[in-house]
């Protein structure tokens, strides 16, 4: 009985049945992927900066710097003397060091001279081929491999900077001999080729004597050495340390307010399905007063009116919850597919994230049913059937 009556209910106020899912919808799904995304990409940028304690670069700006050499998303400012580096790696607060050199691209994908152990560093591991033998050896990551279609045996040019178009190095052909599994890290946008590589590229270009290198990736010994070695190297050398870990949450930070913006619309759309829910509601009740007291008359409990009335409130809820459900999954996918390769988006959290939102809305819903709940409840049974 309650289910047939409530379908006839919302398809005789179809129109702002309608506007009420389509407000609320949109608060959910806006909702849910602000609050998962901010999760996921915090989670993502930690995963990219896993081991690496700090970077080690040319003096300039630490945020910069974490972008250029471990998201490989800008720019470097400069390169440091391989010399520098090694001395570093016999500090007695440094575990491990792997000094890289930046500056090429193919296809978009930016061209890493660096140790066969930086593959080793990201544990990655060869899905074919082997790993670079001799200088202009190259493993392509798993996504330039898909993107750039080359096959192992097969050679490309490397050119100048990441923007297409730039310097190609003709004379310096790279040859691939391996290819990278999948590892959900940015290692899977890099080509990895040796040291020399770079400096064969770009030999008579640096206008220095001794070899170069853009940054090295440094694992500190202890939690300790974070609070020392930092600003001994800051303050006491040429270089510049930066702690990745601090620099993401800095940059994320600074898209704190874009964040509170979103949420506050989202807020906003669903305060507004809620209140089109509650003024349909109220409109509903005083519409059907008499058909509400003939049900009373023939013995209808109240709890019986009561559930139609709350459930035409829930399946606004409902129905939104389900549209909003398709339009999270769709941007999900669009976005780790094209936006942000190689997020990973962790769906558990996104279900209680959904969970609790939908519960909040559900929540809001129902107390925004209460007042037409109580007015129905008062109605005036002799009054109305005297009307008819």
């Amino acid at each position: 009985m309650i289910i047939r009556l409530l379908s006839k209910n919302i398809l005789y106020s179809l129109w702002s049945f309608s506007l009420a899912v389509l407000l609320c919808s949109l608060g959910i799904a806006s909702t849910i992927s602000i609050l998962w995304l901010q999760t996921s990409l915090e989670a993502h940028a930690a995963r990219q900066a896993k081991g690496i304690d700090l970077v080690i670069g040319a003096k300039g700006s630490g945020v910069q710097t974490t972008l250029a050499a471990v998201y490989h998303a800008d720019v470097p400012s400069g390169n440091i003397s391989l010399a520098s580096i090694e001395q570093l790696a016999k500090h007695p607060m440094v575990a491990r060091v792997e000094p890289i050199s930046l500056g090429d691209s193919v296809a978009g994908a930016r061209i890493v001279g660096a140790h066969n152990s930086f593959i080793d560093f990201y544990e990655a591991r060869l899905a074919l081929g082997a790993l670079p033998a001799q200088p202009m050896d190259a493993v392509l990551g798993a996504r330039v491999a898909a993107r750039t279609k080359l096959a192992i045996g097969e050679r490309f040019v490397g050119n100048h900077g990441l923007a297409a178009g730039g310097e190609a190095h003709d004379s310096h052909p790279y040859a691939v001999v391996g290819v990278l599994a999948p590892t959900g890290r940015v290692i899977d946008d890099l080509v990895i080729t040796p040291l020399a590589s770079v400096w064969l590229a770009h030999e008579g270009h640096t206008g220095s004597t001794e070899p170069e290198v853009t940054f090295a990736l440094v694992s500190l010994a202890s939690p300790i050495a974070m609070a020392t070695l930092p600003r001994f190297i800051n303050t006491q050398t040429n270089l510049q340390a930066s702690a990745p870990a601090i620099e993401s949450a800095r940059l994320l930070a600074n898209f704190g307010w874009v964040s509170t913006i979103v949420k506050g619309f989202a807020a906003a759309l669903i305060l507004s399905a809620l209140l089109a829910t509650f003024a349909a509601l109220a409109q509903a009740v005083e519409r059907r007063q008499i058909d509400i007291a003939l049900m009373r008359a023939m013995g209808v409990p109240r709890l019986r009116i009561g559930l139609l009335l709350v459930s035409e409130t829930l399946a606004t809820v409902l129905v939104s919850t389900l549209i909003a459900a398709a339009m999270v999954l769709l941007g999900a996918l669009w976005l780790r597919g094209h936006a942000l390769p190689g997020l990973v988006l962790d769906w558990r959290v996104g279900g209680v994230i959904a969970l609790a939102c939908v519960t909040m809305a559900a929540l809001l819903a129902f107390i925004a049913a209460l007042p037409c709940l109580w007015r129905a409840y008062r109605i005036d049974v002799a009054a109305q059937l005297s009307r008819a």
